[in-house]
């Protein structure tokens, strides 16, 4: 989640002063000195955050039905952090336990404010709108900027293509999760969010299923859980460890993360609504040293609850990969959670929810295989840290950080030079103007950038980064510029670090002649945009995340929010199965072809400013599409030309 500026921050906006709360004295919910003469005088004894500190006086007063229940909810008091934690801890060591869970694991939870006039602390706070209060909470800057790591990414399309009630149905947070359920009470010894009076259930608004025109409906319902046939990949992050820096400022860092699906067994069907065999389980950060730096071997009972858990995750489809097929889940071993997927750590203590081989679902027979054309597939086009290491001596290999110099500088792939494609200094765009977005520098430009960089026209050049999109960026113009012999690097600098040390000496280029063959083809503008959409041969894909493609934010250049009209929402991260592996072939291109994205058609890729979009285009042109097209100028180049001023 991106900071706001200072001043959107802090500014009490006019309109706040004509609201009911802004008739409220400001020391009657935040204390202070309101006859004070000096800023140091006025705040002495300030209370920045009433409705977290002291919400029975801030909030109170005037909803007292409400605060009476939502100060033992979940979202005030964490109780299943703690619950859970004290499940493993060697009670005696509580004290220090709950020093390094308040320092880090606490500093999540948040007041009424949090949900109904700011951002929350652990999204570096803010005024959502000059302090006027909202009644239905924010989904981006408020529900999105705490969950935004895991729920938020997976809802909105930054990781997978994002949620059929989000992309199809405009359907935000607070349709499902109403104020009744996220201010009610729950007992402090709750193991969990499922154990909840009121939790959610799909059954809830989708019922009768089993009675329904699907048949599959009737085979499953009762025995899986519906997300096991619904969701996408989802996050799973392995072993958390905290501290605090040099500066004395306490910090958590995950290992690594990934995206995966894994079915588990159920170990508690007696739960409400939860009396399926098999269930989604996501794979938690904790870990036997978890707390080390406060105090060593404090969680001695640790095989007492599993580490992979039952989920939800929050990137439903009504066609997925698992369901395209019967035998794409029936028969796969990989698909189940096993032994094999567990660390050394941990294995004792998901005996419950491992999959046994006996238990993994046959295969159906006489099931037709799913057919899925993967001939056009320019396989060469991905390589591994593998293959890079094999091939390092190679002349004519090229290595290229698209990352911005600072990373680049803290770390890399020996070997590699140094290219941020978006770089504002002699980069391959030009910079901003007050009517342009920035686009690609003209041929010869690229042709000096490249030259002064080391890179030749007949070089074979791989690319690596540690998001996706920067890489695919620089590929897409590097196939612009008329290079034959492309390649990204699968994993990225993750996965080179994982299996290879990294090297901190800056690579100094050689200066070597490109010969720009430019195709302009394959950069289309606005005209070409708006001459197609009715095209049955066309399809404009918005390649940016839903939040953005649903109006809900909008680039800080960008007019105002939108869309191009008729385009068909794909989030660019759909196509990957983190940020830096792509999806399957076979997977990937059923999806696309799902939503009428057939390699018979142009596609013309659009995002923010052209850059997803540019990495988009590698991606697809790696899928064996032969006609991907950039709209360079994408959504705020789009706005400045047809979007209103008024």
């Amino acid at each position: 989640m991106a900071p706001l500026e200072p001043l959107v921050k802090s500014k009490v906006s006019k309109a706040f002063l004509d609201s009911s709360h802004g008739g409220i004295a400001c020391d009657t919910c935040h204390n202070g000195n309101p006859d004070g003469q000096s800023k140091e005088a006025s705040h002495a004894g300030l209370e920045r955050y009433p409705s977290r500190n002291n919400v029975e006086a801030a909030c109170g007063g005037c909803h007292d039905e409400i605060v009476s229940t939502s100060r033992q909810s979940l979202h005030t008091t964490l109780s299943p952090y703690l619950t859970t934690l004290k499940a493993r801890a060697d009670m005696g060591k509580w004290d220090k336990i709950k020093t390094g869970y308040d320092r880090h694991c606490a500093y999540c939870h948040t007041g009424c404010g949090g949900c109904h006039v700011s951002r929350p602390g652990a999204s570096q706070d803010g005024f959502i709108n000059g302090h006027l209060f909202s009644k239905r909470p924010y989904s981006v800057n408020q529900f999105s900027a705490c969950h935004g790591s895991r729920v938020g990414n997976e809802f909105f399309g930054k990781r997978g293509q994002g949620d059929v009630h989000a992309s199809k149905y405009h359907m935000d947070c607070v349709d499902c999760h109403s104020g009744d359920a996220l201010h009610a009470a729950a007992p402090q010894d709750i193991l969990g969010r499922y154990h909840a009076e009121n939790a959610l259930q799909c059954i809830d608004c989708h019922k009768n299923l089993e009675a329904g025109s699907i048949r599959e409906h009737g085979i499953h319902t009762g025995k899986v859980q519906c997300q096991v046939c619904h969701s996408q990949s989802y996050t799973n992050c392995t072993n958390c460890h905290t501290g605090t820096d040099s500066q004395g400022l306490p910090y958590y860092i995950n290992e690594k993360d990934k995206e995966d699906i894994k079915i588990g067994l159920n170990p508690q069907r007696n739960v409400a609504n939860a009396d399926y065999r098999y269930m989604l389980v996501r794979h938690i950060p904790v870990n036997p040293g978890l707390f080390d730096f406060y105090v060593k071997d404090a969680l001695t009972h640790f095989d007492r609850l599993p580490t992979w858990k039952r989920t939800s995750p929050h990137n439903i489809r009504r066609k997925t990969w698992q369901n395209a097929n019967c035998n794409n889940c029936h028969g796969n071993r990989d698909l189940f959670l096993s032994s094999k997927d567990l660390l050394a750590y941990e294995v004792d203590a998901n005996r419950q929810v491992v999959v046994p081989d006996p238990q993994v679902p046959r295969s159906v027979a006489n099931i037709p295989k799913l057919e899925v054309d993967t001939q056009a597939v320019q396989a060469e086009r991905i390589v591994t840290s593998q293959w890079l290491m094999e091939n390092k001596g190679r002349t004519e290999l090229v290595l290229v950080d698209a990352r911005e110099p600072a990373a680049y500088e803290k770390g890399h792939i020996p070997g590699a030079i140094s290219l941020d494609p978006m770089r504002v200094k002699n980069g391959i765009r030009w910079p901003w103007n007050t009517k342009e977005p920035a686009q690609l520098i003209d041929p010869q430009g690229l042709s000096r950038v490249f030259g002064e960089s080391g890179i030749s026209d007949t070089d074979h050049i791989v690319v690596y980064d540690q998001e996706g999109w920067r890489a695919g960026y620089l590929l897409f113009v590097l196939e612009y510029a008329g290079v034959q012999r492309i390649s990204f690097l699968e994993g990225g600098i993750q996965g080179w670090r994982s299996a290879y040390p990294l090297g901190q000496k800056t690579a100094v280029p050689q200066r070597k002649t490109f010969r720009i063959d430019a195709n302009p083809s394959l950069i289309v503008d606005n005209r070409y945009v708006m001459d197609h959409l009715d095209q049955a041969n066309v399809r404009v894909v918005d390649t940016r995340s839903l939040d953005l493609s649903n109006l809900l934010a909008a680039h800080e250049r960008a007019i105002r929010p939108g869309r191009i009209p008729g385009s068909v929402k794909f989030p660019f991260y759909a196509l990957f199965e983190s940020d830096v592996i792509l999806k399957p072939p076979e997977e990937a291109l059923y999806m696309l072809r799902v939503e009428g994205l057939t390699p018979d058609k142009t596609i013309v890729v659009t995002s923010k400013t052209g850059a997803w979009a540019g990495a988009a285009f590698f991606a697809l042109r790696y899928l064996g599409y032969p006609d991907v097209r950039v709209h360079h100028p994408s959504w705020v180049g789009w706005c400045n030309e047809y979007c209103s001023y008024d």
